[in-house]
C-alpha cells in the first residue's frame, strides 16, 4: 500500500511543538512497511514554508533525511491541468492549488490514505493519519 505525504504532515514531523507531532512520527513509521509518496509541488511548498518557519538548518535536514525517504513524482501536464481545472471550479474555497494537485494525484494513483493534518483531505474523501 501507499501513503501520500502532504506538506502539513512533513511540517508536523519536524515541529516538535505541533500538537500532531507524535501522531505524525508514528504515521511516518508506516513508511517502513508501506511506500511513502508525494508530488513535486508538495516538496516545493514544504521547503518554502520550512525555510521561512524553521530556518535553513531544518530545511537542509528535510532535503538530506526526510525527502529521500519519499517517492516524489513529477507533476506532468495532465496532472497540472486537472488540478488547475479543479482549483478554478472551486476558486472561492480555501483549498490550495497544491492540495487540488494532491487530490488529483491520489485519485490517479489509487491512493486512499494521507499523512496530513489538513482537514481538506478528509473533506475530499481520503483517510488521514494521524
Amino acid at each position: 500500500m501507499t501513503l501520500f505525504v502532504d506538506t502539513s504532515g512533513i511540517l508536523a514531523l519536524v515541529d516538535r511543538d505541533d500538537p500532531e507531532h507524535a501522531g505524525v512520527v508514528e504515521a511516518f513509521t508506516l513508511g517502513r512497511s508501506e511506500v511513502l509518496a508525494t508530488h513535486a509541488y508538495v516538496i516545493v511548498e514544504t521547503l518554502a514554508v520550512a525555510r521561512r518557519r524553521f530556518g535553513p538548518a531544518v530545511t537542509a535536514d528535510l532535503i538530506d533525511r526526510v525527502i529521500p525517504a519519499i517517492d516524489v513524482a513529477p507533476v506532468d501536464a495532465d496532472l497540472h491541468a486537472a488540478a488547475v481545472a479543479a482549483f478554478r471550479d472551486t476558486v472561492e474555497s480555501s483549498v490550495s492549488l497544491v492540495d487540488r494537485t494532491s487530490f488529483a494525484f491520489m485519485r490517479r494513483e489509487g491512493i486512499e490514505r494521507a499523512i496530513a493534518i489538513d482537514a481538506d483531505f478528509r473533506t475530499a474523501g481520503f483517510d488521514t493519519l494521524p
